[in-house]
């Protein structure tokens, strides 16, 4: 659907990045029991879009850097089924499960927040180009 708009694609990674990620923790906190469980998280969404990105040249996003040290942060989000996820370091407990619940809320919140950023980012998108194609009247 959004074949040609690098903007719609990009949030489009970035809600399924963010979607995987939540499943991802929610696998994590049904196992918070369970011996020898342990916790996983999905590679930051910055990572896995870079990879993405220098696979697929062509319609890659490349944002543009005004000054040294501008845009140099790193993401939090993740984006796919291409991504794999990685152990988190954790204490183990002494059954030898890694989940900390309070660890896994945290992301849980981050997760929603790239998510809902995703989704405001498509919904102005849309209405940009509906805007756009209006006929006057």
């Amino acid at each position: 659907m959004s074949e040609g708009l690098t903007i719609l694609s990009l949030t489009e990674a970035l809600a399924d990045h963010a979607a995987g990620r939540q499943a991802l923790i929610a696998r994590n906190v049904a196992h918070a029991d369970t011996p020898g469980y342990r916790a996983a998280d999905l590679t930051p969404f910055s990572d896995s879009y870079a990879a993405r990105a220098a696979l697929d040249d062509a319609g890659a996003f490349r944002p543009a850097a005004t000054r040294a040290g501008h845009l140099s942060g790193t993401g939090d989000a993740a984006s796919g089924a291409e991504v794999r996820a990685a152990h988190l370091p954790a204490a183990a407990s002494p059954n030898g499960n890694t989940v900390a619940l309070e660890d896994q809320m945290v992301r849980a919140a981050e997760a929603k927040l790239q998510h809902e950023m995703a989704l405001g980012v498509w919904r102005k998108s849309l209405d940009i180009l509906r805007v756009a194609l209006e006929r006057p009247r």
